[in-house]
């Protein structure tokens, strides 16, 4: 039997705790079918506190005390934080700090501790990230890098496993963590039957979902840059030719870009040309190498070698996933 600690906090986004507790309890519903009987267990856990309220209002009875050494993951489901003063708010307050000390100290004992969307801001916070990967929910990537500069953050990516460690991006994603983790701590087939049961498709990447100008925050020039790329999107074009059109320096757009998304200018053109491309697959019939010349690439072979290495996928593995 694989334990769970599933640390309910207050303002946990409802969604994400009813991912992780219904993925738990449809693997074992799957697993009891086949003569395996339960494979998962689940401890509703919050340091020193027998109830929670989720961000929607529902209460929850929750264990006040646990034994750490009894169980194989600590998961943390996602908090609705929208935004940087939001989460220092949140870090800040004397009930946040408790859960803090309690992940630094007993927490991290766990084999695996797992949270999505802004509550992986807790792992960093307790230390448990220091010189690993992560992820997060994609419009608190600049806010999480600011704060936290020795973690290595892509927050492009869906799910991220590093040393114990596992992350999530934004809320919803805490279904994508939830499966990886019934894969590792049962089998790959439980976790696709799992998947196929509630119509989950694999989502390697949140580059498609992301667009910097719905991020509050950083200054009208950054949304005016991506909305001259994406303007431009099915040309090349220099940074030296925005920067004229916009009327900034390479410099000042590259610095500017940069501290967005901590990429440079030409990594984050590189970006929207593929979540473009993606789009173009899954919604509609063209062929590749005529998406290939809409986004911008002279030829399909390079946009299939591209997303291959920033998407985890193929164009068509994405486009069958979609059918």
């Amino acid at each position: 039997m694989y334990r769970i600690v599933v640390l309910a906090l207050d303002g946990v986004v409802d969604s994400s705790l009813a991912l992780t507790l219904d993925s738990i309890a449809t693997a074992n519903r799957l697993a009891a079918a086949k003569g395996q009987g339960n494979r998962l267990a689940t401890t509703l856990f919050r340091p020193g506190r027998r109830r929670i309220r989720t961000g929607m209002g529902a209460t929850h009875v929750v264990e006040p005390e646990i034994r750490i050494e009894h169980y194989d993951a600590v998961v943390v489901p996602g908090l609705g934080l929208a935004s940087p003063e939001e989460v220092d708010r949140f870090l800040a307050a004397r009930s946040s700090r408790s859960v803090i000390d309690w992940m630094r100290t007993t927490g991290r004992r766990a084999p695996l501790v797992a949270a999505s969307c802004s509550a992986v801001f807790l792992l960093a916070e307790a230390g448990l990230l220091t010189d690993r990967t992560a992820t997060t929910t994609w419009w608190l990537g600049a806010a999480f890098r600011d704060r936290y500069p020795d973690v290595d953050l892509d927050e492009t990516r869906m799910l991220v496993e590093s040393d114990g460690t596992l992350s999530a991006g934004a809320a919803l994603a805490q279904i994508d963590l939830m499966l990886h983790l019934i894969a590792r701590a049962t089998s790959p087939d439980l976790a696709r039957d799992v998947s196929r049961y509630l119509a989950i498709d694999q989502r390697p990447s949140q580059a498609r979902y992301m667009m910097l100008s719905a991020v509050a925050g950083l200054g009208q020039d950054v949304c005016d840059i991506e909305r001259w790329i994406r303007a431009n999107l099915s040309r090349a074009f220099s940074i030296a030719e925005m920067a004229k059109a916009l009327g900034m320096s390479t410099r000042t757009i590259d610095r500017r870009v940069r501290l967005a998304t901590g990429r440079g200018a030409s990594r984050f053109i590189q970006r929207l040309r593929l979540e473009s491309a993606a789009h173009l697959i899954e919604t509609s019939d063209l062929q590749v190498s005529r998406i290939a010349e809409q986004v911008g690439y002279r030829d399909a072979s390079t946009l299939r070698r591209l997303m291959r290495r920033h998407m985890d996928a193929s164009p068509s593995e994405m486009r069958r996933r979609s059918a």
